[in-house]
């Protein structure tokens, strides 16, 4: 294997993150046929295929390689803070979130980032409603969706999360309560045969490995089943600040360092 250069190592990240080269070349500047340029000298220098293109994702040694990335840049993060005098971010930092994407994304980032940050303590609360910023039931909000202005919350899309369709047979849809969600509204188009109707994506992610049916579910909840030829589609993933407490140290931590890992998970 030769030698890694750390700055080609940063475009992987940026790539990754981005889910594209054409989306990643917007966000660092450099041309698309640099980005992929670089990629590739990357693949040569370890020995391995690290990106199959935006469907494919990063294969098993670009996850790998990344894990590694954001490892190195969060002992980066803290070298910086301690030749600084910094101090070490230290608080609690309250994250809410759908049921599905905290178990899927958030739990198993915080695993491996809590390590780094051990006196930033994480609570993860797991709601279908969106909870209010307002009135201090979180400080961080990962919502599906543009979010509306909320005590003039600070709001950012950190990525698009890819949905495929996973299963066999009829499809498994949603309630009435539930067919404002863009997945429920995929299912019923062109007059889709529905076997079987539930009120949230988790419930449609055990139907379909239960083997009762099809459902547009997030790619990274679809590892281990019967993947279609369906185009895949997305939802925007959006966080959202309280304005009074997101220059807090310890919420800055969980946004600059934990947010990356999440995106990571959902993107496969």
């Amino acid at each position: 294997m030769q030698g890694l250069g750390w700055d080609d190592m940063r475009i992987l990240h940026a790539v990754a993150r981005a889910g594209s080269f054409a989306k990643a070349a917007e966000v660092t500047g450099q041309h698309e046929t640099t980005i992929a340029r670089r990629i590739r000298r990357l693949e040569r220098s370890s020995g391995h295929v690290l990106w199959r293109g935006p469907e494919g994702g990063l294969t098993e040694e670009g996850r790998l390689m990344l894990a590694h990335i954001d490892a190195m840049q969060a002992e980066a993060a803290n070298a910086a803070r301690a030749l600084s005098g910094e101090s070490a971010p230290a608080g609690a930092v309250r994250i809410t979130a759908v049921p599905w994407l905290v178990d899927a994304a958030l739990l198993p980032s915080v695993g491996s980032w809590q390590a780094a940050v051990p006196n930033v303590r994480i609570s993860v609360i797991a709601d279908h409603a969106n909870l209010s910023l307002r009135h201090g039931d979180a400080d961080i909000a990962l919502r599906l969706g543009r979010p509306d202005t909320e005590c003039e919350a600070i709001a950012r899309k950190l990525c698009d999360v890819p949905f495929v369709v996973a299963g066999q047979g009829d499809w498994v849809g949603y309630v009435p309560d539930m067919e404002h969600l863009p997945q429920a509204q995929w299912t019923e188009e062109g007059g889709a045969v529905v076997g079987l109707r539930v009120s949230d994506l988790n419930s449609a992610h055990a139907a379909v490995r239960l083997g009762l049916g099809r459902a547009w579910l997030p790619l990274c909840l679809a590892g281990g089943l019967a993947v279609g030829t369906d185009a895949t589609r997305s939802r925007p993933l959006w966080c959202v600040l309280h304005p009074r407490g997101r220059h807090a140290p310890a919420v800055r931590a969980v946004v600059d360092d934990l947010l990356p890992l999440v995106i990571q998970h959902l993107q496969g």
